[in-house]
């Protein structure tokens, strides 16, 4: 069997639960947007683990199956799978095996974040801990990290580890600015991207 259009495997697109969309309504109209555009799978991914993650396991799970019923019976070729974009700290990995932290589609990839101002070395040792307990760790929008923007051979590094990278589309495009731009253009040139994803939050 042929698998047609897009998989977006970043997006905050389940209403009420962080800093993405804010209502049903406006949920609906990303739906729109992405069916539009060729997206046929989306993969759901509300923060966890930072201040913008609004909602407990049991509302994401709710408000998630309400957006999927919807979403059945307006665009039956568009499939949601639930997933977190789990930003990074100590015990993520207890977290994550324990069922509070989701991985993506309930599968063994994990989207990890980090601040924009962590060091090389706590991304690093962060990914290699939740890979050594098994899961196949994904590096949310790479290229804002500035560490890793400063200096690609550390990409290529995780990359050797079998880590997983992430960029932002609006990043390829100059949306994110040109410092985003210039370390995206990077990475796709020395072929360092494995996932390009919306990071949708609102229409």
């Amino acid at each position: 069997m042929s698998i047609t259009g897009f998989t977006d495997i970043h997006c905050h697109i389940i209403p009420g639960v962080d800093d993405g969309a804010q209502s049903m309504a406006q949920a609906e109209g990303m739906i729109r947007l992405a069916y539009n555009d060729d997206t046929r799978r989306i993969i759901v991914t509300p923060h966890y683990g930072t201040s913008r993650a609004k909602a407990s396991k049991d509302g994401i799970i709710f408000h998630f199956r309400e957006l999927m019923r919807w979403t059945k019976d307006n665009y039956p070729e568009m499939e949601l799978f639930l997933g977190q974009e789990l930003t990074y700290h100590h015990g993520l990995e207890e977290e994550i095996r324990c069922g509070n932290a989701f991985t993506m589609a309930g599968g063994h990839y994990a989207l990890i974040e980090f601040r924009p101002e962590d060091d090389y070395s706590r991304i690093r040792q962060g990914l290699q801990s939740v890979q050594m307990e098994g899961y196949w760790p994904i590096l949310a929008h790479a290229e804002r990290c500035r560490r890793l923007a400063e200096n690609i051979d550390y990409v290529a590094e995780l990359v050797r580890m079998g880590i997983y990278i992430q960029v932002n589309a609006k990043s390829v495009t100059g949306g994110n600015g040109w410092w985003c731009k210039s370390c995206t253009h990077k990475l796709l040139k020395n072929r360092l991207v494995h996932f390009v994803a919306s990071d949708g939050h609102d229409t």
